[in-house]
């Protein structure tokens, strides 16, 4: 199976799927990692684009991904978001063609950050045909600190789709340790403490340790065989 995971900013795409990341690469999945845009010329002053991608590739590692790949866009200091939406969308087109990918993890459309929504809207435009390429599955993770942060008038997260992340909630945090900019000190929504808990009430949720949420953007699925009254249904 092959998964993309594909976020704004360094660091989104361990928030918003990390330890599911590193579950589906012990499983044996291929997943690639791709950062649009690195972000740091706006966030964070003395970090260079060289050194950002050096960190998202040592959290990629941690979490066994195969591959990290990035857009390199609004490297000038803009948002994505300021950017003509045909720009973030041919580049999106680009990754999906070129890694065949069947599942596809990414912003959340209700996100408070404008960065991801352009995204999440990118990648809603780019596989609004299923039919006509790899992609069977898009789910929509939650960023901590942001997707939260957003009111529940707005497009708000409600989770429809979970993964049993126990046993990889520790892989995430050590993945986002590689960022320690990004991280913060408790009761901040951005805290390994976050991380945890987080985790743990999702496992809750649909009674296990720890799990992951994400909400169905696009499913296309084949047919099932399915026995009914003892007859095979096709």
């Amino acid at each position: 199976m092959r998964v993309l995971v594909i976020a704004a900013h360094p660091d989104d795409e361990v928030l918003g799927a990390g330890a599911t990341v590193s579950a589906l690469s012990q499983q044996g999945a291929l997943v690639q990692i791709h950062i649009l845009a690195e972000g740091v010329s706006l966030r964070h002053s003395g970090v260079t684009l060289e050194e950002a991608r050096e960190r998202c590739r040592a959290a990629a590692k941690k979490l066994g991904a195969n591959e990290v790949s990035f857009g390199g866009m609004a490297t000038d200091g803009r948002l994505l978001a300021d950017l003509p939406q045909r720009q973030v969308v041919d580049s999106v087109n680009q990754v999906l063609r070129g890694t065949a990918a069947e599942i596809v993890f990414t912003h959340h459309p209700g996100d408070i950050h404008a960065d991801h929504r352009s995204v999440a809207q990118a990648v809603g435009y780019g596989t609004r045909i299923l039919g006509a390429g790899s992609v069977r599955q898009v789910l929509h993770f939650e960023v901590l600190s942001s997707t939260e942060q957003q009111t529940g008038l707005v497009a708000p997260f409600t989770p429809n789709v979970f993964y049993d992340v126990t046993g990889h909630v520790e892989a995430k945090c050590r993945a986002l340790a590689a960022y320690p900019y990004e991280v913060y000190e408790p009761p901040h929504p951005r805290s390994l403490t976050a991380v945890r808990t987080l985790a743990s009430y999702r496992g809750t949720q649909v009674g296990v340790v720890a799990a992951e949420a994400f909400m169905t953007g696009r499913e296309l699925r084949g047919p099932l065989a399915a026995r009914l009254d003892g007859v095979d249904v096709r």
